[in-house]
């Protein structure tokens, strides 16, 4: 019998169990990775999301409500297409199974189309739309079969195969453009706009069409994204010793921290983050990383797509 070459990375405490499977090298550069969710029967976990890139999601559960930003929380529809957040997400899921993909801002340009800035800060349902209907019938079908996880993959992976067809020059500007932002060294606009061959007023367009956010929030983004996931990887440390060095001090940081995640700092290490620490623990594990909007695809072997 021939062993899987499938590589899934496992997370269970409390009645959740997460399970996460890396893209292959010709769909990284679009995919940050798949996520197979399950919680036990009788038991719901609630959670406060930091922000991340588009999405697709699918599942059924006894309890399954979300809400981003000040936005009331309503129940989730099936199957989700969410896109890039730049605030918090309130999650609150009971008995049931999901899968998740995340998208990077190549992948929503290729399989999506429509510019990010229509679906910043929201999710909906992806059906209704003619574009997106081999996705959709995808969520259908891992929402309905979606327990194997290796058949769930190959599905994934023969789905957006079909779709990819003739690479776009602007996935290659956009690819470009999205690893610049993700360096730690990133602290100004001007340097990735003039990288990228345009002026101020161009990339900004650009930004929110590809992005969803002008470029000054995704640097914003990054560097709370950074210190937040250095914190999660210990949070029996103090918020000082996780800030990003592009932070002014202690203030500015907890300033930033209000605006995207609607409480303090202390309130958010008071309350429980199981949904958080199980990404943190598998994505840190098998991508290198704490969270899903650092997702670098030039670290997960993407050399020979040409990108």
């Amino acid at each position: 019998m021939q062993k899987s070459s499938l590589e899934v990375t496992d997370y269970e405490s409390g009645g959740l169990k997460l399970r996460l499977i890396g893209p292959p090298p010709d769909l990284a550069p679009y995919l940050s990775a798949y996520y197979r969710t399950e919680i036990a029967d009788g038991v719901i976990v609630e959670d406060w999301l930091p922000p991340e890139e588009g999405n697709l999601r699918t599942g059924r559960a006894e309890v399954y409500e979300a809400a981003i930003g000040d936005d009331p929380v309503v129940r989730v529809v099936p199957s989700v297409i969410s896109g890039p957040t730049d605030r918090v997400t309130y999650l609150r899921i009971g008995g049931g199974k999901f899968w998740g993909i995340g998208l990077t801002p190549a992948g929503w340009v290729r399989f999506i189309g429509t510019p990010a800035s229509q679906m910043t800060n929201r999710f909906g349902d992806i059906g209704g739309s003619a574009e997106l209907e081999p996705l959709q019938t995808m969520l259908d079908q891992l929402r309905e079969d979606g327990d194997d996880v290796e058949r769930a993959a190959t599905l994934i992976n023969t789905t957006f195969r079909a779709l990819l067809g003739e690479r776009p020059e602007v996935d290659k500007t956009v690819r470009a453009v999205h690893l610049d932002f993700l360096s730690e060294d990133a602290s100004s606009v001007a340097p990735i706009a003039s990288g990228a061959g345009m002026n101020p007023r161009t990339f900004e367009r650009f930004c929110k069409r590809h992005f969803g956010f002008p470029p000054r929030t995704l640097l914003k983004r990054q560097r709370f994204l950074r210190s937040l996931g250095q914190y999660m990887l210990d949070p029996s440390m103090r918020w000082i010793g996780s800030l990003d060095t592009h932070y002014w001090d202690q203030a500015h940081f907890i300033r930033d921290f209000r605006a995207t995640m609607g409480m303090t700092p202390s309130e958010f290490a008071s309350r429980p983050h199981p949904i958080i620490t199980a990404a943190v623990s598998v994505t840190n594990a098998k991508a290198g990383v704490t969270m899903q909007a650092l997702y670098h695809p030039a670290r997960a072997g993407d050399s020979e797509t040409g990108l």
